[in-house]
């Protein structure tokens, strides 16, 4: 699974690789809004910032998940932790100590 993972990564690098070199040299300009707040450069570098924030936000939202999953089994070990304790006690107890609770 890890290579195939390796993989995708590497056929997805030289995907984006292939577009972005495709695109150089043409400029391009972004507008927010109005004109008033337009910037003028090269595609290329548009491409690579884009890029680059995908990436980030992915391992971002992947690393949010992690952390999710890490807290969630500390909280159900800690109760397993608690059963089995429970159980251990309940098991080495006599059975005339049973039948006089109850």
């Amino acid at each position: 699974m890890k290579y195939l993972k390796l993989l995708i990564m590497i056929l997805l690098v030289l995907l984006l690789l292939v577009f972005v070199v495709q695109n150089v040299g043409q400029k391009i300009t972004l507008k927010f809004f109005s004109d008033a707040y337009s910037v003028s450069t090269e595609m290329i570098i548009i491409l690579i910032i884009t890029i680059v924030v995908g990436f980030l936000l992915g391992y971002l939202i992947a690393g949010i998940q992690v952390l999710e999953h890490k807290n969630r089994l500390r909280i159900l070990n800690n109760e397993y932790k608690k059963l089995k304790k429970e159980l251990d006690l309940l098991r080495n107890r006599d059975l005339e100590e049973m039948s006089e609770t109850e």
